[in-house]
C-alpha cells in the first residue's frame, strides 16, 4: 500500500511539472528581458510573453517551444542615444540554460511589422528580419546626430527551447 502511494505522488509529481514547464521556461526566459536595466528617461508601457508552435520563425529542429517576449517603452531620448546605450548590451540567457547567446532586438515606430499569430505576437523589421542590436551597428546608425525625441519603441527577445513531453506536437 504505501509503495502504491509512493508512485502515485511520483505520478502526480512528473505530471505536475510536465504541464508546467513550458510556462515557467517562458516566463523565466521573458524576466531576463523584463529586469533588464532600462535607460534614463524611460518608462515602460507595456509588457507582454507567449510561448507556442504558431511562431515558426523561431521553431528549431526537433520540436523545440518557441517562446517570445516584448515591452514597448516610451522615453524622451533620441534613437541614436537609445541604441548606444543597448549597442554594449550583454547577451541574455536560452530558455532553461545558463548559456547566453540571446541579443536584444529593438524596434522603432514605422520601421517594425506587427505578426498576429494564434498564440500572441511579435516583431520584425519592415522585411520581416530581427532587428537584433547588432544589426544597427552594421548600418552605421550609431553615428547619426538627428533624430526625434520624445519617442516609443519596442525591446523584445525570442528563442525557443526543448521540454520533456511533447504531447501537444
Amino acid at each position: 500500500m504505501v509503495i502504491a502511494i509512493i508512485a502515485l505522488c511520483a505520478i502526480i509529481a512528473v505530471v505536475i511539472y510536465a504541464s508546467t514547464e513550458k510556462e515557467r521556461y517562458s516566463k523565466e526566459f521573458a524576466n531576463n528581458l523584463f529586469d533588464y536595466s532600462l535607460p534614463p528617461q524611460t518608462k515602460v508601457l507595456e509588457r507582454h510573453y507567449f510561448y507556442g508552435y504558431s511562431f515558426g520563425h523561431l521553431l528549431g529542429s526537433g520540436g523545440e517551444m518557441p517562446v517570445v517576449a516584448n515591452m514597448n517603452l516610451s522615453t524622451s531620448l533620441s534613437k541614436e542615444e537609445i541604441l548606444n546605450y543597448y549597442k554594449n548590451a550583454s547577451l541574455l540567457p536560452y530558455p532553461n540554460s545558463k548559456k547566453r547567446g540571446v541579443e536584444i532586438e529593438v524596434y522603432f515606430p514605422g520601421e517594425k511589422k506587427l505578426h498576429q499569430e494564434k498564440d500572441g505576437f511579435y516583431f520584425s523589421g519592415e522585411d520581416n528580419s530581427l532587428r537584433r542590436v547588432s544589426s544597427y551597428k552594421d548600418k552605421g546608425i550609431y553615428n547619426l546626430t538627428t533624430s526625434k525625441k520624445n519617442q516609443k519603441y519596442t525591446l523584445q527577445i525570442s528563442s525557443s527551447f526543448n521540454y520533456i513531453f511533447k504531447l501537444d506536437r
